[in-house]
């Protein structure tokens, strides 16, 4: 693999998983304008509920999309894959700038952006897990955790650059329609990624399984040869959701609504948070590429586990010294957790139904546990009127995540006895 060929196709893999969040982490900034400009304004914590729930009602066909373009990646090419799916995600993402407002066509209003979220998370199941894939097969050997955590600064960055829009279109000039303005951006930029994905060639790994007879059913054999990495990987990708959707999305409402901080202060704060996460995690993929995966993901876990209402406490303050201090050190915890899980994620599925099994785990652990995490964290303060109780639910999910761990070795284990060979 010549320099060329490598910076063409990181770039053409990180690309799309930037733009997928830069897409998803707008509609979370934006919760407070959505809620008042989709649903009625009588009941404030109603409409946030409802703007949440059509965030969540995204995920929900992710797990379908995986299976549909996992065959696609499996079978076909996972270059093809990634191509199709950087495309059909852009079109909903666009015509959700021109649905007119509550006030406008009333109920049609909520029911035309649940419709297009729902056409959005069918298509971008794919995409995150996708580009992991791309990205580590492509990886020397010794390279796999940091080629694999690109994809995460990818999705920090997509963020990042999600939460400088959101500063910026929530200025007094443009409050209310300034958020329409992005789905034109994603749409070009989609354009863009699909051109560079078209240009670059094939994994080695599936050059390999072109060379053989191909598994007519992927989904089918994932389910029966790896049910417990399935399981396991779910989980995992639970506590991912409570750490990227709890934190970089979820926060700005908490401390917009609950802590009454500005919500282009808030918006800052998180991008701030995002820079440290986006730089600090290939570092700490470098460290895990010569210490191990698995032992750096524990560490980042059993920390978070600890550290969360502390965290909390700060956020809690209102005073902008402190919450940022929280969220840079909430960051910090989620690089070290998620710098290696990619590569480690990967590594669990044989490569004929990789892109198959671990897009279904991922994005059912993700659509279930993970887009519900807004609202669950909502729910919380609503039922206690305590703004630490958020933190009970990043507890939980670390040990549901040491759980899985557990589950996801136990699921290695069994793939390697049956097929006698080990699995990078």
């Amino acid at each position: 693999m010549n320099k060329y060929f490598s910076n063409k196709a990181l770039f053409a893999g990180v690309a799309g998983t930037a733009l997928q969040w830069y897409e998803f982490a707008i509609f979370g900034y934006f919760a407070p304008i959505l809620a008042t400009t989709f649903f009625p304004e009588n009941n404030t914590f109603v409409a946030l509920l409802s703007a949440f729930g059509i965030f969540a009602v995204g995920h929900l066909l992710a797990p379908l999309g995986s299976i549909y373009f996992g065959y696609i990646g499996d079978r076909l090419g996972r270059k093809r894959a990634l191509s199709l799916s950087i495309i059909a995600m852009a079109i909903p993402t666009a015509l959700m700038s021109f649905i007119p407002g509550y006030a406008m066509i009333g109920i049609a209003a909520p029911i035309l952006m649940t419709l297009l979220r729902l056409i959005q998370g069918f298509v971008a199941g794919s995409e995150f897990t996708g580009s992991a894939i791309f990205l580590v097969e492509h990886a020397p050997h010794h390279k796999k955790a940091f080629y694999g955590c690109l994809t995460s600064s990818a999705y920090s960055g997509g963020m990042m650059l999600a939460g400088i829009a959101a500063s910026f279109f929530t200025a007094s000039f443009m409050p209310q329609w300034g958020w329409r303005l992005n789905g034109i951006v994603a749409l070009v930029g989609a354009l863009v990624i699909y051109y560079l994905r078209t240009q670059v060639t094939e994994t080695p790994d599936f050059q390999k399984i072109q060379q053989k007879q191909q598994m007519s059913l992927p989904f089918m054999m994932a389910l029966k040869e790896a049910p417990y990495t399935v399981l396991g990987v779910i989980g995992i990708a639970w506590l991912v959701g409570i750490m990227t959707f709890g934190t970089y999305l979820y926060t700005v409402t908490y401390l917009n609504h609950y802590v009454h901080v500005a919500l282009s202060d808030a918006s800052f704060i998180i991008t701030i948070a995002l820079v440290v996460d986006a730089l600090l995690e290939p570092f700490i993929a470098i460290l895990a590429d010569k210490v191990g995966l698995l032992w750096i993901i524990i560490v980042g876990m059993v920390t978070m586990l600890l550290l969360s209402i502390p965290i909390f406490y700060l956020l809690s303050t209102g005073q902008f010294s402190l919450m940022m201090i929280g969220l840079t050190l909430m960051s910090i915890l989620i690089a070290i957790t998620y710098a290696p899980m990619n590569a480690y994620m990967v590594s669990l599925f044989p490569k004929e139904y990789r892109y198959t099994g671990f897009g279904f785990a991922f994005n059912l652990g993700a659509a279930l546990f993970g887009g519900t995490t807004p609202m669950i964290m909502l729910w919380l303060i609503h039922q206690t009127d305590n703004l630490l109780s958020p933190a009970w639910y990043y507890m939980f999910g670390t040990i549901i995540g040491l759980a899985s761990l557990a589950l996801c070795e136990y699921g290695r284990q069994r793939i390697q006895t049956a097929n006698s060979v080990l699995v990078y």
